[in-house]
């Protein structure tokens, strides 16, 4: 069983490598076969691109035949073998040695003899003859044809997304894939500068897994809406809603940019803590307000389904397997602190108010020079569950000075004080929780997923778990550790960084 795909342009060769991308996995080989100028480079940089979640220079490896990529899904190794002399050359690039943990693209991969040929994906592409642009793009799956499947069902879906596109008065504008998240959804951003929007791509959910009614997780964009009207009207800098189809799950949304707060943090960006200081600003401006109704209540049990995720996925990755007396221990634990620091009266909860959904505009004034995205899942609960998500990032290093300085900021405005007993205690608990969470998440992303890329901050997270179960409130929970899962926050378990 094979794909095949005709596309008009670049753009739409783009736009299918977008797609693509979403079913790569650490181990996968994807061979890239055609004629000089066929566009095996142009979909590679296609793949890569959505992979990062940005544009960035992509250069052909024909000379320095392989180029490295870290992306969220997995390591990535780009190689061209076009100057391959001999077959046995390859050997000493190191793919082979690489696949276990990487996503490897090879270009003229038949150079490489039988050494390649048990690829995952083998895409094809050709000059069509009717334009000189235009390429027909074959995608077969040797090993399991039944991988290609989502890529059969999503060009279905192309159809009404250009209809949808069409209605918005988007039509004609090209469209490139940019990375979504850990959910199903698919992002593009439609348009060139300075016109510009983004098209969410949310199929609706029929039937939501345990795990997603349990935690509240939203599930179709009418949630989505929702939210982000309430959060405009209280001057949270959400991207406008520029049209919908909620039926079928399409949403057109204000462009904030591609500036990243991640990305800017790795990059030693000179406006961090300005970003920093406007992120905890808007905190404190979204907490000075009662949590509006439309949000469901973030209760102990939501706080418990979540932290057992680090008891489904993270301990038995360790060999760890708990006897019921011992998680029903865990539980009680949990339970005791959630209903401890659960008496303030509920705000609105973003739930994931982190790096990756931090937009920066530096050209906007104050609080409005930080875009948030990705705001679905806001619930009416705890104000130190977002400050923790903010300072005790898993995705990037946050130096402890600047956590230190902004935690104390934001205790100073919202309480005339230094130091807020209550608050402290809350913030240890629900770092503690949010952490372990967000191990057991990663730990699931990839060995369900095939989502290694995650692994690689697991050292980070239990660094943050370590450094909340210092707190007094949580010394029961410290005590469990000490009792049922000793070392198990000292090092990822094995298969991680």
């Amino acid at each position: 069983m094979t794909f095949v795909f005709e596309a008009a342009d670049e753009a739409a060769s783009h736009a299918l490598a977008g797609r693509f991308a979403g079913l790569l996995r650490a181990g996968d080989l994807v061979r890239l076969e055609g004629d000089l100028g066929s566009g095996k480079t142009s979909f590679a940089r296609g793949v890569i691109a959505a992979l990062i979640g940005r544009e960035i220079r992509v250069p052909s490896p024909t000379f320095t035949l392989v180029q490295h990529y870290d992306t969220p899904a997995a390591p990535l190794v780009h190689a061209d073998l076009y100057r391959l002399e001999n077959e046995n050359e390859i050997m000493e690039l190191g793919l082979l040695e690489a696949r276990a943990a990487h996503i490897v693209l090879v270009e003229w991969g038949e150079r490489a003899g039988a050494l390649l040929d048990d690829a995952d994906f083998i895409i094809t592409l050709d000059h069509a003859d009717d334009a000189p642009d235009k390429r027909v793009i074959t995608i077969a799956a040797p090993r399991d044809d039944t991988r290609i499947t989502p890529l059969q069902e999503s060009a279905a879906r192309e159809d009404d997304i250009a209809a949808f596109l069409t209605s918005a008065g988007w039509g004609t504008h090209p469209r490139t894939p940019i990375a979504g998240d850990a959910s199903g959804r698919r992002f593009a951003r439609l348009g060139a500068p300075p016109e510009t929007a983004i098209l969410m791509d949310w199929p609706p959910v029929a039937a939501p897994d345990s795990y997603t009614r349990h935690v509240r997780l939203a599930t179709d964009i009418e949630t989505y809406r929702a939210v982000s009207e309430w959060l405009q009207k209280a001057c949270i800098p959400v991207p406008e809603i520029l049209a919908a189809d909620a039926k079928s799950g399409f949403m057109l949304l204000e462009d904030l940019g591609d500036a990243r707060a991640d990305n800017l943090i790795r990059d030693g960006h000179p406006d961090i803590d300005a970003l920093y200081l406007e992120a905890v600003e808007t905190l404190l401006h979204l907490h000075a307000q009662p949590a509006p109704p439309p949000l469901a209540a973030y209760t102990p049990d939501v706080l418990l389904h979540e932290v057992d995720a680090f008891v489904a996925w993270y301990l038995p990755a360790c060999g760890i397997t708990l006897a019921p007396d011992a998680h029903e221990n865990w539980q009680n634990i949990w339970t005791t602190l959630a209903h401890e620091i659960s008496r303030p009266p509920p705000v609105a909860m973003l739930r994931d108010y982190h790096s990756p959904n931090l937009l920066w505009r530096r050209d906007r004034q104050g609080r409005h020079r930080l875009g948030v995205i990705d705001v679905q899942d806001a619930l009416a609960g705890l104000a130190a569950y977002d400050l923790v998500s903010l300072l005790q990032d898993a995705r990037v290093d946050v130096p402890p000075d600047r956590r230190d300085f902004f935690y104390r900021h934001y205790i100073r405005t919202r309480f005339g004080t230094e130091h807020d007993k209550d608050f402290a205690a809350a913030y240890a608990a629900l770092g503690a929780q949010r952490n372990l969470r967000i191990a057991g998440i990663f730990v699931r992303l990839a060995q369900r997923d095939g989502k290694h890329g995650y692994l690689a901050h697991l050292p980070r997270v239990l660094s943050y778990v370590r450094e909340n179960l210092t707190h007094p409130s949580l010394a029961p929970l410290a005590d469990w550790f000490a009792a049922h899962a000793a070392d198990t926050l000292d090092a990822p378990p094995e298969g991680a960084p």
